[in-house]
């Protein structure tokens, strides 16, 4: 998915639509005025637009599945129209070929979560042990041969590419807990991963969260 393309107008905008289902117009509009403050796009914001919504209404907790869904969509469709109008205004003068936001699983979603999830509770020093010893192992294990992951892009504040495989996610959740009891300890490890596991599920279902421990 390509959300670097959107504004923050346009992406609350596609969101209140959404929500226009579900919601009064007036509340709509107050959800949507509070999202206007944020300055950019990402897939931060979209999930604390979704907790902004179904904490102010609880009544949202049962459709907060297709709410998150109908956001994905909704931006992934903003993203490719403006990727479009860009192509029309002649911006694609050398004819690259355009190709759609690949969507995002929320599986994958949920283990980019965890993962920044465990960096926010890391010292600095802490974070780049844990993400290059993470990168290292990950080139050597043939668990991951023909996979192009580059771990070290954590470091960065980017979410690498990363296999829409359950199998291959839990093989990597498992080599970041491992790295992470070297680097802090196996019971500050165990903590930590709690804590990653807890705000992931605060966004995603239980059981799908679960599948990565």
């Amino acid at each position: 998915m390509n959300i670097d393309t959107q504004s923050v107008d346009q992406a609350v905008t596609a969101m209140a639509e959404v929500l226009a289902e579900y919601l009064h117009p007036e509340e709509v509009r107050l959800l949507k005025s509070q999202w206007q403050r944020y300055s950019t796009v990402s897939v931060k914001m979209m999930q604390q637009c979704v907790l902004d919504a179904t904490r102010r209404y609880p009544e949202l907790q049962a459709h907060k599945s297709d709410i998150r869904k109908g956001f994905w969509d909704t931006l992934q469709s903003g993203s490719q129209q403006t990727i479009e109008a860009d192509s029309h205004n002649g911006h694609n003068s050398h004819n690259e070929a355009i190709k759609a936001p690949v969507a995002v699983s929320e599986l994958v979603l949920a283990f980019y979560t965890v993962i920044e999830a465990l960096r926010s509770q890391l010292s600095e020093i802490e974070s780049r042990n844990l993400f290059l010893t993470m990168h290292q192992t990950v080139s050597q294990e043939r668990t991951f041969k023909g996979h192009h992951l580059n771990i070290s892009q954590f470091l960065e504040g980017n979410r690498p590419f990363v296999p829409d495989n359950e199998h291959l996610l839990n093989n990597l959740m498992q080599l970041a807990y491992v790295c992470l009891c070297d680097v802090a300890g196996p019971v500050e490890a165990d903590e930590m991963m709690f804590q990653a596991a807890e705000i992931a599920k605060q966004s995603y279902p239980k059981k799908l969260v679960e599948k990565l421990f």
